[in-house]
């Protein structure tokens, strides 16, 4: 329960980085979507970081858990932008609401495969 807290505290401060940094783009004309990657990205790097060395206290240096990290932000990013092009295009929500409802479907998924797959350690089964 310890760690579930400490990957939401992290999941705060990435949600604020992505979602600031969506903002931002899509006032300043980006399209969504690619604003939608682009503050996803920033927040990857916050996330990285954070769930390493504090979350999951991984001090693992292979190549391996960065790759595996890469590969489930991608497809938390793919479920996220799919939830996200459908609640503006099919619901017609505004595409600010809607990236905070996006982001939030996408949270579960990227702490559960985090949880049993990128950081996973046998000496954490018990």
């Amino acid at each position: 329960m310890k760690r579930l807290l400490k990957f939401g505290t992290v999941g705060v401060f990435n949600t604020l980085i992505t979602f600031a940094s969506f903002t931002i783009l899509y006032y300043l004309g980006l399209n969504y979507l690619v604003s939608n990657v682009i503050g996803y990205c920033l927040g990857i790097v916050n996330s990285y970081y954070w769930n390493k060395k504090w979350v999951f206290k991984d001090s693992r240096k292979r190549a391996s858990i960065f790759y595996k990290f890469i590969a489930v932000n991608v497809l938390t990013l793919g479920i996220q932008t799919l939830f996200l092009f459908l609640l503006v295009n099919k619901l017609g929500l505004q595409p600010v609401l809607a990236n905070l409802g996006s982001i939030g479907a996408s949270l579960f998924i990227n702490y559960f495969l985090n949880a049993k797959w990128t950081f996973f350690q046998e000496q954490n089964v018990r």
